[in-house]
């Protein structure tokens, strides 16, 4: 088989809005005080033409460097056998070199581009078709199970494969944003309609919060459901996404199974009435990757930024050596200021969103 099939991922706009900051001197020499950041609006991803090329060939095999690898790959060769799997007549996406240990990752790039490839070979054969995804042999189990609650199918495996290999062609620069809220509104496997509209998504583990319990304690009293995504199967993430108004998450790979929300689906649904979402970002690592969400999920973003130590604005502002997000600063614990998270939350109008009446409330697997 050889087929080009060629689309326009539509271009996002983000709207302007802010970042609150751990109170400061910086901000009143004589009295520390919450630094309120403008980020205007700006053109995220241009309109993006993505082609999706598909050819019958092998892939290529994982080229893995432990001596248990190196020990099969040259007994296969002294064997005169092409160690391959033939997946003849299959259409397959090779995502082997994905970071397989980061659900956002996963769902970013690998998920997002099988979806994408399976909508279009449908549309143009005219027919429902499946697009599997190629993993590694040990990937992790995590990644086995989103693919399963998707609906993907999956091969693992390090060696070559052979089958209508599909490749999508963009320019890398962009991410496929414009269509990723289309393509994840899917059906979940164990969907539960009833979890909270209100939840806080924390970190165990790296960039984790200093004074957690407090931010759990401060969140609680204003009708927000705790819960460790760490702890929770795929379908109980996604659900939680799914149903969820207004979120408070650290930011992380967690973050990431957001796409799968549905407010932006409402009927009559009024312009930024979607997922309004609020992330604590550690100091040392304040990125922007979920932005984009407030627009591609009708919906709504801001920040609140950590307290900055010593050793941040040392190795943010007079440290040269590359970032490296495993190792320290930028892995460390750090500290929310609940001052600078009520102004977030009053700047998403947070009271303004009705809760269900208690006798209604669902009930969540959190705590609190």
């Amino acid at each position: 088989m050889d087929l080009s099939l060629k689309t326009v991922v539509p271009p996002i706009s983000v709207e302007p809005t802010m970042m609150f900051s751990y109170p400061t001197c910086a901000a009143d020499v004589y009295t520390p005080r919450v630094e309120q950041i403008y980020l205007p609006g700006k053109e995220d991803v241009p309109e993006l033409p993505v082609e999706v090329k598909v050819t019958t060939k092998y892939t290529w095999a994982v080229q893995l460097t432990s001596w248990k690898w190196k020990f099969i790959e040259k007994s296969v060769k002294l064997s005169g056998h092409k160690k391959a799997l033939d997946y003849t007549g299959h259409f397959i996406f090779d995502a082997r070199n994905e970071a397989d240990k980061n659900v956002a990752h996963l769902l970013e790039n690998s998920c997002t581009y099988a979806l994408l490839a399976k909508k279009l070979l449908s549309e143009h054969l005219g027919r429902a078709v499946e697009v599997s995804v190629i993993l590694k042999k040990n990937v992790p189990a995590f990644a086995r199970e989103l693919f399963n609650s998707l609906g993907i199918p999956i091969i693992c495996t390090n060696f070559e494969v052979y089958g209508d290999v599909v490749e999508v062609v963009h320019n890398y620069n962009y991410r496929l944003y414009g269509i990723q809220a289309e393509l994840f509104n899917v059906e979940l496997k164990d969907y539960n309609p009833t979890t909270p509209e209100r939840v806080f998504i924390p970190r165990r583990g790296s960039r984790q919060l200093i004074n957690n319990n407090e931010v759990v304690n401060f969140l609680k009293e204003r009708g927000f459901t705790t819960y460790y995504f760490e702890d929770l199967t795929a379908s109980e993430k996604w659900s939680i996404a799914r149903n969820a108004k207004i979120v408070v998450s650290v930011h992380g790979a967690g973050t990431g199974n957001f796409i799968f929300n549905r407010l932006r689906l409402a009927p009559q649904a009024e312009k930024g009435s979607g997922l309004r979402l609020i992330e604590l970002l550690s100091p040392s690592f304040t990125i922007h990757t979920y932005r984009q969400f407030g627009t591609i999920l009708n919906g709504k973003w801001c920040g609140v930024r950590g307290q900055i130590t010593p050793e941040v604005l040392r190795y943010l502002d007079f440290d040269t050596r590359p970032r490296n997000t495993l190792k320290s600063p930028i892995r460390d614990p750090f500290k929310i200021d609940l001052s600078s998270l009520q102004m977030a939350l009053d700047f998403m109008a947070v009271d303004q969103v009705k809760l269900p009446s208690e006798e209604l409330a669902p009930k969540g697997v959190g705590i609190g």
